[in-house]
Parts: C-alpha cells; structure tokens; sequence
C-alpha cells in the first residue's frame, strides 16, 4: 500500500472504479437476459429487427427500466470518481 495519503486516496478510487465497472457489467448482462427472456413477447416479434423500438418496447417493462436506470447511474458515479482519480 502507498505511504502517503495521496497515493492512497489513488488506490481507493482505483477501487471503486474496478469495482463500478463490474457492477455496469452486471447490469448489463441483466439487462440482456431480460431482453431474451422478453424477445418471445407479441410486443417484441411486432418490431424486431428495428433496434430502437425494441428499446421502446424493452423500457415498458419495470424492472428493465430500473436496472436500465441503475446502470446508467453507475456509471455517472464512475465517471466522477475517475475524475477525482485524474485530480489526484
């Protein structure tokens, strides 16, 4: 471990990127079996193939919504935690 408190502070935020990353990699692999899992929906045979509204369809659905959501909120935390990481 570093000695002094800048280079652990690096080290920290070092881990909480690693760790946020798998976190955005959880989330979406979620989110792509629940896309599987909804891809036999009536909803979704009606567009497949047009990628957009199979977002739109994909986001009525709650729980793909929130994960969605998650994932995205995740990933801002990242992103200022990478910028504190670039300030040290």
């Amino acid at each position: 471990m570093s000695g002094n408190t800048r280079g652990k502070l690096k080290e920290h935020f070092e881990g909480m990127h690693r760790n946020l990353d798998w976190c955005i990699v959880h989330c979406d692999k979620c989110l792509t079996l629940i896309a599987a899992q909804l891809s036999f929906t009536n909803e979704m045979l009606a567009v497949k193939g047009d990628a957009e509204k199979e977002e739109q369809v994909l986001m009525e659905y709650p729980l793909y919504r929130a994960i969605k959501s998650m994932g995205e909120g995740i990933q801002t935390f990242d992103e200022l935690a990478n910028s504190i990481y670039a300030d040290l």
